[in-house]
């Protein structure tokens, strides 16, 4: 899902100076949480990408679905012609941003990206040509082992924006934005599952406990089910999930937010 470019005229270091400029940001990002499907949050991105003043921006998240190799939820809020070339899995998350997001927990600009080979080289031009001349890049996680991998990367026109005594505040709000896709991408998921399964709440109980990392003796302790009972229900959510195995079913469980309090 793409829109057509943002444009830039004004540096963000320059509007960052200005007295009411995390206001009129955070007013924008407090948007994110009431689009009502993906088209609107593409809506809300570009809003608050124009409310930073950057020229583009990008939020992927990596899902994984069965033990494979994950599916991607992708919003471009950039030049269609670059959201067309970074559309399919392989582009996201095999570039520099990408990298930089799964090694690091703090947002990092351009010049922290580290270019092993000549395709990263290749990666980061392209990128330049299309709004991310600077770039500040954002990962998003949530808990000590996160199922699902997230990043938001901000653009701009001008060398060096995402430096510099303004940095902090720019910062700041992009962690903001960051997570407020998150929170809304959990939800979106949360009832995308919910709505092609048949999992109960108790099934979703199981699950937990699984991602908790308790063996079948502790889960049989703590719900009163015996051993052969608990066994059944996870073959039977195993087959709901489309998952081989109740590890994978409780990772992707937490992926699509089954396990998060509402």
């Amino acid at each position: 899902m793409h829109s057509t470019h943002l444009g830039q005229t004004t540096s963000i270091q320059e509007l960052a100076r200005g007295a009411d400029y995390p206001a009129r940001v955070l007013a924008a990002i407090v948007e994110i949480s009431l689009a009502k499907d993906p088209p609107a949050l593409l809506e809300g991105l570009m809003r608050a990408t124009e409310s930073i003043g950057a020229s583009a921006s990008v939020f992927t998240a990596a899902i994984p679905e069965d033990g494979s190799r994950p599916s991607c939820f992708s919003v471009f809020a950039c030049h269609p012609a670059f959201a067309h070339e970074q559309s399919n899995r392989d582009a996201l998350l095999d570039n520099p941003w990408w990298h930089f997001a799964q090694t690091h927990r703090k947002p990092g600009t351009n010049h922290e990206m580290q270019l092993q080979h000549a395709a990263d080289a290749a990666s980061m031009e392209v990128a330049r040509q299309y709004g991310f001349r600077s770039c500040l890049v954002v990962p998003t996680m949530s808990g000590t082992e996160p199922a699902r991998q997230e990043m938001l990367c901000l653009g701009s026109e001008c060398e060096d924006d995402f430096e510099g005594s303004e940095a902090r505040v720019v910062r700041a709000l992009a962690r903001s934005l960051a997570s407020e896709l998150h929170d809304w991408l959990t939800g979106h998921l949360r009832r995308q599952l919910l709505g092609t399964t048949q999992l109960r709440e108790s099934d979703i109980r199981l699950l937990a406990m699984e991602r908790r990392g308790l063996g079948t003796k502790e889960i049989a302790g703590l719900t009163g089910l015996s051993l052969a009972s608990i066994n059944s229900r996870f073959q039977r959510i195993n087959t709901y999930m489309n998952c081989t195995n109740r590890k994978d079913s409780a990772r992707r469980a937490a992926a699509y937010g089954l396990l998060e309090p509402l």
